[in-house]
């Protein structure tokens, strides 16, 4: 086992994160952070909660306690009733919780391994009861929510050996007997046994739909690199972003850097608070960013419809935003909402990474941000004409997320642009800052899946529908169709709740609450009616003379 460190003054940091915006943030607890010492710095740190700023996600938090995060916890531990019957509480009575974020195994696996003495078939014995261990704490915890899904955390390598040898005095370092009871093992065979039983797992609840695993045991050697020559054999260098995921050099350890320091001396077995960072980030990037999002989120896909446009004239496909030299950019993004949404939204959110800028912020409270149901200019393109061209409708956002550099920000949207997403057309954004002065950001563009932007939709009560369904069709009646200066709603068993014309691109060309409207201005031709009412959308054709 692990050594069990004697912490004075560490308490929990449970509670919410500033947020930087201008707007108030409803806060949810979607994660409760469960396991060993890898769980417990995790809490103390307050990792989850800053990695999910980091991406966006502010609105979201994690919750532990001592009982659940444990410094040198066993699988067994989180067996015994007391600890389970403090499991199933705080999954109850907070039903907000969506996913176990599950920290366990590292502890059995290396605090009972001999490097030298056990043979092959003892070294796989162990890795599988401790694999069986960890499975009857899985199974327990899908028992108490039939909904929760959970997150197996995983490790990164260690350091024992260029951390302990490397000591003033090797034999007084607090992790050299845990080195000893392994048979002073290097960092290859540390490293092959810490992905063998990563593997085991993977491998187990490969196509369980409600267990999940990002394996990255090489994550600190990818973020940090092994800048200074590494203390013992290989006693190479290699730069930070160089080393491929999951496996990295599997002959050196973590970097001595991303291990937890106090002062006195190094972690061997523990990351520092960035490691830790890195840790849950890369698994934020392959899973909790998509898996965060509400009932349906778009990714931006197609580079010649998302981009910017500028005062001068040229098109662009960065996605800037801001002024750099008098020039002012224009970010243009696009989503295949065609077909695609199956209820109107209630609440909507852009997410984009920033990559790079330059100069004074232009993400600020004063942000504006346009929307068309198909295009700004002649086409879904990005082209020069969508500078000048105006939207359906505009709003200022809400501004949440890590407003810097290599982190996400998030612009919740307004009210009024909900009802301009529809299955009838893509959706396109025009984000301006319009108080900008001198500076640039540039977003992350379609490139990359993982950092593309993202429209997250909430769906509200209401249907949409792209044909009326039969129940609506009897209800609601348009008339007269076809029409030359005025239309009548009338709905013999449900409540008309909102009309709304578009044409067949799609733009919106009439709205009204009322069951009348004026369509004599519209010019001849076919429309779409959109009757919202109680029970539904029903989407019907118009033709006006």
């Amino acid at each position: 086992m692990m050594t069990r460190f004697l912490l004075f003054s560490l308490f929990l940091f449970l509670g919410t994160q500033f947020v930087s915006a201008q707007c108030a943030e409803d806060e949810e607890t979607k994660v409760l952070l469960i396991g060993d010492s890898w769980a417990f710095f995790m809490g103390f740190d307050n990792t989850i909660d800053d990695v999910f700023e980091d991406w966006g996600h502010s609105n979201y938090k994690f919750y532990t306690n001592t009982t659940l995060a444990e410094n040198g916890a066993e699988t067994e531990d989180f067996l015994e009733s007391t600890r389970q019957g403090e499991i199933a509480n705080q999954l109850i009575s907070q039903p907000s919780i969506e996913y176990v974020h599950l920290s366990i195994g590292g502890n059995d696996v290396l605090g009972s391994w001999k490097s030298q003495s056990f043979t092959t078939a003892q070294t796989d014995s162990l890795r599988l009861q401790v694999r069986d261990s960890v499975i009857a704490v899985i199974d327990f915890l899908k028992s108490v929510r039939p909904n929760i899904k959970i997150v197996w955390s995983g490790y990164a390598y260690s350091n024992f050996e260029e951390v302990i040898t490397g000591a003033v005095i090797p034999s007084a370092h607090p992790f050299n007997s845990n080195w000893q009871n392994m048979e002073s093992p290097s960092n290859s065979a540390i490293n092959e046994q810490l992905n063998l039983f990563s593997e085991t797992i993977e491998d187990y609840y490969m196509n369980d739909p409600r267990v999940f695993f990002v394996k990255s045991t090489a994550i600190t050697q990818h973020t940090y690199g092994q800048i200074d020559p590494l203390g013992v054999a290989p006693f190479g260098v290699y730069p930070a972003r160089t080393v491929p995921l999951p496996y990295g050099n599997v002959d050196y350890p973590s970097p001595r850097p991303s291990m937890r320091n106090y002062g006195v001396f190094k972690d061997c077995f523990h990351l520092s608070q960035q490691g830790y960072e890195d840790l849950i980030g890369y698994t934020t990037q392959k899973y909790y960013h998509k898996a965060l999002m509400d009932d349906k989120y778009f990714i931006a896909e197609n580079a010649l419809t998302n981009g910017s446009v500028a005062s001068n004239g040229i098109a662009n496909s960065q996605i800037l935003l801001g002024v750099d030299n008098g020039v002012e950019h224009q970010a243009m993004l696009t989503f295949e909402t065609l077909y695609e949404l199956d209820s109107v939204a209630e609440k909507a959110s852009l997410f984009l990474h920033r990559k790079t800028s330059t100069g004074a912020n232009p993400v600020t409270s004063d942000i504006v941000i346009e929307i068309n149901n198909l295009a700004f200019g002649t086409s879904t393109a990005v082209e020069a004409a969508d500078f000048n061209a105006n939207g359906m409708e505009s709003g200022v956002p809400c501004v949440f997320g890590t407003n810097t550099d290599g982190n996400w920000v998030r612009f919740d949207l307004p009210e009024e642009l909900l009802s301009y997403m529809t299955i009838n057309n893509v959706t396109q954004f025009k984000i301006k800052s319009p108080n900008a002065t001198n500076g640039v950001v540039e977003f992350s563009g379609v490139g990359d899946p993982d950092f593309a932007p993202i429209l997250n939709v909430t769906y509200g009560d209401e249907q949409l529908v792209s044909l009326p369904t039969e129940e609506l069709k009897d209800d609601i009646i348009v008339y007269p169709n076809p029409a030359n200066d005025h239309i009548h709603i009338s709905s013999k068993n449900s409540e008309v709740e909102r009309v709304i014309i578009y044409s067949i691109e799609g733009r919106v060309m009439r709205t009204s609450k009322a069951s009348e409207l004026a369509i004599d201005e519209l010019p001849s031709g076919a429309y779409f009616v959109h009757v919202h009412t109680s029970k539904g959308v029903s989407v019907q054709k118009l033709i006006k003379k």
